[in-house]
């Protein structure tokens, strides 16, 4: 590895870091996009030295990427150049997959320190939480108008899942009380985030259960089912703290506390709430419907509406909020159903099922089922949220998408003994 590469890879991990520990309190300050830029620099400049998977999975994101060039230069067109580039990073920031490829020959140090990330993630987040209501400290503006310490807590859940399943595999070196404690602030940020987002409290539920389900490790079963004890055991000691925090209403009318999880699980079968749960579920159905309209029965099949407009402007969608530069429909899928059109969308949605078809192999490695069930817990969150648009969602997605394929190439499980990785 040479210097240059070393320098990006600490570059990397630093900004990787800050976007997992403060998502969008750092999202305006173009730190992920200034790293993707230097990365495919950097991998063009190493083009020679870095080897790059061919494999189908990777061979498809190529070509989206392609596609995307293609729709860039479309949407110059008619619109101006920076909201077309806003809107094109719904595909480009890909490019993470890739740029991941020049750290190949030093994968070992490169995975332990995001697992490092992630060990420390529960105190952390808890720590910066619990800061963000101090009314000063939690109205701390440095990069846009967005709060240093404004948390969305569908990624939060996300995070929260990759922390849990790491410990649990045994990937985080901790003593029993540790272990304990993390559990405690794993489980005190789940009732938080749970508490504000449906979509993130599937997310991490969906991914641990298919991961308990497709685990065919008997050890590591057995070592999963003795953290039940230390899971209630938590739960006893952070019950306390969730009582006291303050209730205070969010923008969406939610509030902390297990009464609004109570409300969030029986709001997403039922039409019965009059408040905003439902009205924040209808808005969507009713955007969601209105592109499949326009797309598989209408104009825009083939080509999409295209990169640079606002979505919610010119789908007519009108929010209380007045907010009609809104430019995903809270879906990831729909995002690139509206722009691309139907061909991309079954595109996008037949590399999702080659993904995570993967499940079914029955020589399936732990270090496989981790890299896809974390995968899973992005594409949920991202089916009900402005996500993977943004490098919030899309920086660590498409980091963990390319680890995966670094998996797929040297076998990980095989090729690094895993107490190299324990962090």
């Amino acid at each position: 590895m040479s210097n240059k590469v070393q320098s990006y890879k600490t570059l990397l991990l630093f900004v990787f870091a800050l976007y997992v520990y403060l998502g969008k309190g750092v999202a305006y300050s173009y730190l992920a996009e200034l790293t993707w830029l230097l990365g495919i620099i950097l991998l063009i400049n190493e083009r020679k030295n870095t080897f790059i998977l061919k494999s189908f999975r990777s061979v498809l994101l190529i070509f989206l990427l392609f596609i995307n060039l293609l729709f860039i230069i479309r949407g110059f067109i008619k619109y101006s150049i920076l909201d077309v580039l806003r809107d094109s990073f719904i595909l480009n920031y890909i490019f993470f997959a890739f740029i991941i490829f020049l750290f190949y020959d030093n994968i070992t140090d490169f995975l332990k320190q995001i697992i490092k990330v992630y060990k420390y993630y529960p105190l952390i987040l808890s720590l910066l939480y619990l800061l963000s209501l101090n009314h000063f400290l939690g109205n701390i503006t440095i990069f846009g108008s967005n709060h240093l310490l404004y948390f969305k807590y569908g990624d939060i859940a996300v995070h929260l899942y990759i922390s849990l399943i790491l410990q649990l595999t045994g990937y985080f070196n901790l003593t029993k009380k540790e272990s304990i404690i993390n559990l405690g602030f794993i489980l005190f940020l789940f009732v938080i985030a749970s508490s504000y987002s449906r979509g993130g409290m599937l997310a991490f539920l969906l991914a641990l259960i298919i991961f308990i389900f497709n685990n065919r490790d008997k050890a590591l079963k057995t070592n999963m089912k003795g953290y039940v004890k230390y899971i209630f055991l938590s739960f006893l000691i952070i019950l306390p703290l969730v009582l006291v925090l303050p209730s205070d209403e969010n923008f969406q009318g939610r509030k902390t506390g297990l009464d609004q999880i109570g409300n969030n699980v029986t709001s997403i079968v039922s039409d019965d709430d009059q408040g905003t749960l439902s009205d924040n579920k209808v808005w969507r159905l009713l955007w969601w419907a209105k592109i499949v309209d326009y797309t598989f029965g209408g104009d825009y099949f083939f080509t999409g509406k295209g990169l640079g407009m606002s979505l919610a402007q010119d789908d007519d969608i009108i929010f209380e909020s007045g907010d009609a530069d809104l430019r995903s429909p809270h879906n990831f899928h729909l995002s690139i159903l509206a722009r691309y059109g139907v061909p991309i969308f079954f595109l996008w949605i037949f590399w999702l099922i080659i993904s995570f078809i993967r499940l079914r192999d029955k020589s399936i490695t732990n270090l496989k089922l981790i890299l896809i069930t974390i995968q899973i817990a992005f594409i949920f969150n991202a089916s009900f949220d402005v996500f993977l648009e943004g490098p919030m969602g899309a920086f660590p997605f498409w980091i963990f998408v390319g680890i995966d394929f670094i998996n797929e190439a040297y076998n990980l499980d095989k090729t690094i003994p895993k107490q190299a990785l324990i962090a």
